[in-house]
């Protein structure tokens, strides 16, 4: 779901969100054509998504925990001069958007659990990356557990929360197109930066901290 096409931008205006053609994301039907294509590409697609799909869920494990508090704790250090109180609704709308650049490109310890050497093993002998793979799950993962903050932040409006949830969704959305090249055997560094401009280019298109007569219905 990338924000463009969503139902909430017809909410908010038709206007393209980022300017024009949105030429990092894959689609299942790109993916199935490449496949399609090369055998041998389809065969290691199918096995990459058995493996992501029995991989054990860390989302609530203390190693989660770590990258998600590193997250926040760098988004702080960056907002030390701003002009809004800690803990305020302006405040919290900049330091989500702080947190999500962070998840994007922050460097990711990933931890192989014993359990999932066999998987690592299967991805090296396919001659794909299993650490970069594994990192990107981790940051949509931690990327859910942002947007699990922000519908508990009471200070946000229900507008934000919705403008929020929407570009969370987006970037996990550019995330999953990342992996998917990725088993392309592309180099992702550029989609992930492009995911970061695009989490600007988000806020400044869904007006983030701007309160309008329509979200000031939305509170009563």
């Amino acid at each position: 779901m990338f924000i463009q096409n969503s139902s909430y931008k017809q909410m908010y205006g038709s206007s393209d969100l980022y300017g024009g053609t949105n030429n990092n994301a894959v689609s299942d039907q790109d993916i199935s054509n490449s496949a399609t294509k090369n055998s041998g590409t389809q065969s290691f697609m199918e096995a990459a998504k058995a493996i992501q799909e029995n991989a054990p869920n860390n989302t609530q494990s203390t190693y989660l925990a770590k990258h998600f508090d590193k997250a926040e704790e760098i988004a702080h250090e960056s907002l030390v001069s701003s002009s809004h109180k800690r803990g305020s609704r302006e405040y919290n709308i900049e330091m989500y958007r702080e947190m999500m650049t962070n998840i994007v490109e922050m460097p990711i310890e990933v931890e192989i659990a014993p359990e999932e050497m066999n998987q690592a093993l299967l991805f090296n002998h396919l001659g794909l990356d299993f650490n970069e793979y594994k990192t990107v799950s981790v940051r949509s993962e931690l990327l859910t557990m942002l947007e699990q903050k922000v519908e508990q932040d009471s200070m946000l409006i229900r507008s934000d929360k919705a403008k929020l949830t929407a570009i969370i969704a987006d970037t996990q959305d550019r995330l999953k197109a990342a992996q998917a090249a990725l088993l392309e055997g592309e180099d992702i560094t550029e989609r992930l930066q492009d995911s970061k401009r695009a989490i600007y280019d988000s806020y400044e298109q869904l007006k983030l901290g701007k309160v309008s007569q329509r979200d000031l219905l939305s509170v009563f």
